[in-house]
C-alpha cells in the first residue's frame, strides 16, 4: 500500500501529516499482487516480515497466514485499528502487530523480509538503512517501484487492465536479496582429491551490491555471482575450468564442499 507517513526522518506535525496525506494517495495493493509478493519473497513459517506503510494490514495478515510473524507500520490510526480488527477476524492476532512509527527510526536488524509500496524517492532514502542493517540473505520485496541502481534479483511483471492508477496497465513486483559483504582479498584453497593434488591462489573481489568482479593471482575468474550469503564462481587455471560454490560462514570465511577462502587482512 502507498503509505501516509513521513519520509523525512523527523516526527511529522499534524500539518505535515495532512500535507503528506494529500500529496501521497492511499492506494491498496490488489490481493493477487500481495500473494505474488509473498511468493516471490518465499515468506514462510519462521520469517519475520515488516510491511512499511501497511494500510489495512492485508500484506501483514496474508504473511501471518503463512506462519510468519508479521508487523505493519502505518501512520493512520484508523487504518491501524482496522488492521487489528481484520487480523482478529482472520485468526492471526497472535502473529501480527501494528504500530505508528517513523520508518527511518526502525531497527532493520530484526526482519527477514521487508515489504514496500512506497514512492521511488522513499525507496532510495531507505536503501542505505536496508543494506546496512538487514542481515545478508534477508529479502526486500516492492510493489511498483525499484531501488535505482541496486538491480533486483528477480522481477515479475504482468498485465492488469483494471489497474486504478498510472498510464501503464501492468503491475511490477521486485525482489532483492540483501548481499553479504565479500569485497577484498581472499586466499582460496581447493582441497586435495584423488584426481589432483589441490591448489591455492589469491582473488581480489570488487563489489557493487550483489554484482561482483574478481581478479585472481593466477589463472582467470571467468564469472562470479552472489545471492545473499551464497557465492559461486568459475576459475580457470589454463587446463580446465573449476566451478566453486559455497557460502559466507559466520566465521567470516567462504566455504564450499571442497574449498574454502579466508580473508587476507591488510
Amino acid at each position: 500500500m502507498l503509505p501516509l507517513s513521513s519520509r523525512s526522518g523527523a516526527q511529522p506535525t499534524q500539518a505535515s501529516q495532512a500535507a503528506l496525506t494529500e500529496e501521497v494517495p492511499y492506494v491498496q495493493t490488489p490481493m493477487h499482487v500481495v500473494h505474488r509478493m509473498l511468493q516471490l519473497a518465499d515468506v514462510k513459517r519462521g520469517d519475520v516480515l515488516w510491511d512499511l506503510g501497511s494500510g489495512d494490514g492485508r500484506i501483514v495478515i496474508a504473511a501471518a497466514k503463512s506462519g510468519a510473524r508479521s508487523v505493519g507500520y502505518e501512520i493512520d490510526p484508523n487504518l491501524i485499528a482496522e488492521s487489528r480488527t481484520k487480523a482478529k477476524i482472520a485468526g492471526v492476532s497472535e502473529l501480527t502487530q501494528f504500530f505508528e512509527k517513523d520508518l527511518f527510526e526502525l531497527d532493520f536488524s530484526r526482519p527477514s523480509v521487508v515489504a514496500l509500496y512506497l514512492l521511488p524517492e522513499f525507496n532510495l532514502k531507505l536503501r542505505p538503512k536496508l543494506l546496512a542493517e538487514l542481515k545478508p540473505g534477508s529479502r526486500v520485496v516492492s510493489h511498483e517501484w525499484d531501488m535505482g541502481d541496486w538491480s533486483p534479483d528477480e522481477t515479475f511483471t504482468y498485465w492488469s487492465a483494471a489497474k486504478p492508477h498510472g498510464t501503464q496497465k501492468e503491475h511490477r513486483v521486485y525482489l532483492w536479496v540483501v548481499p553479504a559483504k565479500v569485497s577484498g582479498r581472499w586466499r582460496v584453497e581447493i582441497a586435495r582429491s584423488e584426481a589432483d593434488s589441490g591448489t591455492s591462489f589469491e582473488v581480489a573481489i570488487e563489489q557493487r551490491f550483489q554484482r561482483l568482479t574478481a581478479q585472481a593471482s593466477r589463472g582467470t575468474v571467468r564469472w562470479m555471482q552472489l545471492r545473499g550469503r551464497g557465492i559461486g564462481f568459475e576459475w580457470h587455471d589454463g587446463s580446465k575450468p573449476v566451478r566453486l560454490e559455497g557460502r559466507l560462514q559466520t566465521s567470516g570465511t567462504l566455504q564450499g564442499r571442497n574449498w574454502k577462502a579466508s580473508p587476507i587482512r591488510e
